[in-house]
């Protein structure tokens, strides 16, 4: 029986390949210091795979951040899933999201190498299902009668723009301290606005 792969296969293999390497590479190294090169030596292909998959480094970066904003969006669902309450799910994702900023193989790509990178157009395409998410929990907490605000879009801008940049702040320090003073702050943020 022969295990040779189709040309599907191969492909696949090869995007794949090249995905977890520059991955690893922007998370520790950083993209600009990062070149094509570095990705594909250790990979056994050539210069040609690379672009034929990606176009340029630039397309590799931006499919290895769309895949890591589709990872902090499972993870936050992973945290909410459990969850009976809705409340208790709008304020347990928003802080599981902050917990990401601290992981290590997560925090400089996504955080701090995407926004200076990426155009902001770009990060708003990738983050557009986890804001969705929070448009949706958002929806539901105030016609559930838990949560006041004059426009339940705009509200989840607010809460999303808030989340970004504290996961920004969490990012910059292994601080332990900073991730829970930043879960604190999106509480109280939403708590701010329940009826009373």
């Amino acid at each position: 029986m022969s295990t040779k792969l189709t040309k599907a296969e191969q492909t696949l293999r090869t995007r794949r390949a090249i995905l977890d390497r520059a991955r690893h590479l922007f998370a520790t190294k950083g993209y600009a210091a990062t070149g094509t090169e570095e990705i594909i030596s250790e990979l056994g292909i050539t210069r040609g795979a690379l672009y034929h998959q990606f176009n340029d480094k630039l397309g590799v970066f931006k499919a290895v951040v769309a895949e890591a904003y589709r990872e902090i969006t499972d993870y936050v669902a992973t945290k909410v899933q459990p969850l009976d309450d809705h409340w208790e799910q709008l304020v347990i994702g928003c802080q599981a999201f902050l917990e990401v900023a601290q992981r290590d193989d997560l925090r400089r790509l996504v955080f701090i190498e995407a926004p200076a990178v990426l155009a902001a157009d770009t990060i708003v395409e990738f983050d557009q299902y986890g804001f969705g998410l929070l448009y949706q929990s958002i929806q539901t907490v105030i016609a559930e009668g838990k949560l006041s605000a004059i426009d339940a879009e705009g509200f989840a801008h607010l809460v999303n723009g808030s989340l970004n940049e504290l996961a920004a702040w969490v990012a910059q320090s292994n601080d332990p301290e900073r991730l829970k003073t930043a879960q604190q702050l999106v509480e109280t943020l939403l708590s701010r606005h329940q009826p009373s």
